[in-house]
């Protein structure tokens, strides 16, 4: 085999390896946040880098926005104030970004493709956003508002295996006796049905379906575990999550996955570092 055709072959074996989807956290251990990858298998998580923002009691929520490739938290800083915060893990930076969002406190957040958007729950605070807003995927400017009073708590949103939006009160049962809800054309004429069991509770901080596995991921704030969804009725463990390097428990408050790559996207990067090498050779 040539020179030329094993560099080939170890590119798409790269490239192979890079097709499988990732599950990612930001953790909040007093003034420590950590924005971590987890493994599915095990649970293990292992922190890619940490960060601070003034003021900050925790970062609560995480999602991935492929248009941008950059993830997006809430960052909460009392029970009537929270700010928008982007991360770009390639860069390892973390952000507080201008929104639209209509009010000063918010919660769950998850971009939904089929919404066309991030869509965030706010509300007037203390503790509470009963209220869905749509943003921007880039900008973070206000799309849409549905401001209805019949919302449950947003503890949290977040897309499941039908590719609906849900919302989650893990306190209580929020409405009509069920803690978890999905949305239908929840930016419009909306409509929200309870899902399965109530088993929740409060340490059930997000939710992330990985579609490579076909699982809703959730974090319960020091373990991983999934549930059996669509119909949610059981709640596996899949092991801890570990420590930081302060040697503290990470406190996993966000989940978010981030999709395989598409498949062109991966022989356009193979085929892309060969054709740079190929130009070298030449050169030289």
């Amino acid at each position: 085999m040539t020179f030329q055709k094993k560099i080939s072959s170890l590119l798409l074996i790269g490239a192979a390896s890079m097709s499988q989807a990732q599950l990612f956290g930001v953790s909040s251990t007093g003034s420590t946040n950590d924005f971590c990858q987890i493994n599915t298998s095990t649970g293990a998580a292992t922190s890619l880098f940490s960060f601070g923002i003034p003021g900050l009691t925790n970062v609560l929520a995480l999602t991935y926005i492929p248009t941008t490739d950059k993830f997006i938290t809430t960052g909460q800083i009392d029970a009537f104030h929270s700010v928008l915060i982007e991360i770009d893990a390639n860069a390892q930076t973390a952000t507080v970004v201008s929104h639209g969002i209509p009010s000063n406190y918010f919660e769950g957040i998850e971009y939904s493709a089929a919404e066309g958007g991030l869509a965030v729950s706010y509300g007037p605070g203390g503790f509470y956003s009963g209220n869905l807003a749509l943003l921007n995927d880039t900008t973070y400017s206000l799309i849409a508002n549905n401001a209805s009073t019949t919302l449950p708590d947003g503890d949290t949103l977040f897309v499941d295996a039908t590719g609906s939006l849900n919302v989650m009160d893990t306190n209580n049962p929020g409405l009509n006796g069920f803690m978890r809800n999905r949305f239908t054309n929840p930016f419009g004429a909306s409509t929200i049905a309870g899902v399965g069991a109530n088993m929740y509770n409060a340490v059930d901080a997000d939710f992330a379906y990985k579609t490579d596995e076909g699982r809703l991921f959730v974090t319960e704030q020091t373990t991983l575990g999934f549930v059996n969804d669509p119909t949610s009725t059981v709640i596996t463990t899949v092991g801890g999550y570990g420590a930081n390097s302060n040697g503290t428990a990470f406190r996993m408050l966000g989940l978010a996955a981030k999709p395989v790559p598409e498949p062109a996207t991966l022989a356009g990067i193979g085929l892309g570092i060969l054709g740079s090498l190929r130009r070298r050779k030449r050169g030289a």
